[in-house]
């Protein structure tokens, strides 16, 4: 069983919060209460935090503290402190102690078109010192293999299927903000990314995930996504003069119209003077060019991508 604890993670610090007020259902924004909570302290100390400038928050029209995730991420980086006593799903119908014990949540929540729930876990994973990338590596990718594995074994219907995958795709749009650096947000220009499933896959979630972590990371993203003719996403990669280009492939239905599409793209990369990124268990089954690199996950799209976008310079730099 995979531990919840991210590499290099101290120990817990023992939580003062009082038996069963774990963390509610949280997204983008937290309450004091839900701050406490989360943090094993009392609510007196986080507006303490708050009112010191410790913490950031913002004041609704009633004056009421609001903390945004982003801020309450930072904040438990500097201090490098660690998030308080045990995890609790969105729901608060069980408790959440392994990645294990996430991946079925994702699921169910899928399963029941429940895409707040599923925002509200990987929100919970995220406090918890998990980027959103590994979130997606770890979590929601496993949950959606095991949607297709039932699918495919008559376990579960066509429109059961659809309803988790649409609302994967419905919390992945929900879940920006959880891409964002901690802090405030880097403005840096770093160049256009093309972001598409090859013609003739009608799976796009990957590239969904893909688009939404390179627009945290600055990047202008065009993404046309499913079932893009390849000599239009050539021309696309051209006119934009792309500096990343992320291709994904579920599920090769036509071979040779993959391979040529690839072709196509790692031609029109190759002007642009930017980097061909594919993944996919599609692109693992052909012989790729030399010029297009094969992705594991989400994690190597960071990686590879974090060296390639222009960055803009200011005058007087």
């Amino acid at each position: 069983m995979k531990s919840l604890t991210p590499k290099g993670a101290s120990r817990a610090k023992p939580s003062t919060a009082k038996p069963g007020t774990e963390a509610e259902s949280v997204a983008e924004v937290f309450s004091t209460r839900q701050v406490a909570q989360l943090l094993g302290v009392g609510e007196a100390t986080v507006k303490r935090w708050a009112d010191s400038g410790e913490i950031d928050c913002f004041r609704t029209p009633g004056g009421h503290r609001k903390f945004r995730l982003r801020d309450v991420t930072g904040f438990v980086q500097k201090r490098q402190y660690e998030v308080a006593g045990r995890l609790q799903s969105p729901l608060g119908d069980e408790e959440v102690d392994s990645v294990e014990d996430a991946i079925r949540s994702i699921e169910k929540y899928a399963m029941r078109g429940d895409a707040g729930a599923c925002v509200g876990l990987m929100s919970m994973l995220r406090l918890k010192g998990f980027s959103l990338a590994e979130i997606f590596d770890d979590v929601v990718a496993p949950a959606l293999r095991t949607v297709g594995t039932k699918w495919e074994r008559s376990n579960i219907s066509v429109a059961e299927e659809h309803v988790a995958t649409q609302t994967i795709v419905e919390a992945i749009a929900r879940a920006q903000p959880l891409a964002e650096p901690p802090g405030e947000p880097n403005r840096a220009d770093r160049g256009t990314a093309v972001v598409a499933s090859v013609s003739g896959d009608q799976h796009d979630v990957a590239a969904r995930m893909a688009a939404c972590l390179l627009r945290a990371r600055c990047f202008e993203v065009l993404a046309p996504l499913a079932q893009t003719p390849a000599r239009d996403l050539a021309e696309m990669i051209v006119r934009s003069r792309a500096s990343i280009v992320a291709l994904a492939c579920t599920m090769p239905h036509d071979v040779p119209a993959l391979l040529e599409q690839v072709d196509l793209a790692e031609q029109a990369t190759r002007q642009t003077g930017g980097l061909l990124l594919v993944g996919g268990p599609g692109m693992e089954k052909v012989r790729l060019p030399q010029g297009a690199r094969l992705l594991g996950g989400m994690r190597q799209l960071i990686a590879e991508s974090e060296p390639a976008g222009r960055r803009r310079v200011s005058r007087g730099a």
